[in-house]
């Protein structure tokens, strides 16, 4: 059994207070929101600090912190407990976004953002309504993101190719991601750490789209 699977049965199997399912999805989207206030405040606020920052140091932390923050909202049955990975996981990644934001403009930011919310909205409201679709593609979608990792690692690291089309197929893949994500949270029992949990993932996936879309904006400006 591989660790999406088991953290499906872990979710599944979870004790709590059962929420409405409105309660449960504002829960979901109050998460987000708050993941997305901490990057955009570290970006408004620390820039300055980030910038000065050694990048080994940044890619360090930030996997150390990620992996830890991960590990305690996969493993914690304690709302509490996963919330304060879900922030660890924010700041990680609002540490590697703003290192990130810094090559590009104002207005491309702003546009890229934009673009990032209605994906996003769009997507949720498509696999509200067809949610199976989106649970038919686990598989597809994981081993698309590992054959488009590997074609970025070998074909732009080690041959330094042109890899330009891989951001749009990287938009691809995170999108559906964030179909099957949604889909699966509500599949999930709804208590307040289940929404967490869901969060976390939707999050990561957010944050992948936007940094593509930034990319390919940023070629396309300069």
């Amino acid at each position: 059994m591989d660790n999406k699977e088991m953290k499906r049965q872990r979710l599944l199997s979870v004790d709590g207070v059962q929420l409405s399912e409105n309660t449960y999805n504002i829960a979901i989207g109050l998460t987000l929101l708050w993941g997305i206030l901490i990057n955009v405040g570290m970006a408004f606020f620390l820039t300055p600090y980030i910038v000065k920052l050694d990048l080994r140091i940044i890619v360090i932390g930030y996997l150390v912190v990620s992996f830890g923050s991960f590990f305690m909202i996969a493993r914690s049955h304690n709302p509490a407990v996963s919330f304060l990975g879900f922030t660890l996981l924010a700041c990680a990644m609002g540490v590697l976004l703003t290192s990130f934001l810094t090559m590009y403009s104002t207005s491309t930011i702003y546009s890229a953002f934009l673009a990032t919310g209605i994906i996003v909205v769009s997507i949720m409201i498509i696999s509200t309504i067809f949610p199976q679709f989106f649970l038919s593609l686990g598989r597809v979608l994981l081993f698309a993101l590992l054959g488009s990792l590997a074609v970025e690692l070998i074909g732009g690291l080690i041959f330094r190719l042109n890899l330009g089309i891989m951001d749009y197929v990287m938009v691809v893949i995170f999108g559906g991601y964030i179909g099957y994500d949604w889909a699966k949270a509500q599949e999930y029992p709804k208590t307040l750490d289940n929404a967490i949990d869901s969060a976390a993932d939707i999050y990561v996936d957010i944050v992948n789209i936007f940094i593509r879309i930034l990319s390919i904006m940023g070629k396309k400006n300069d």
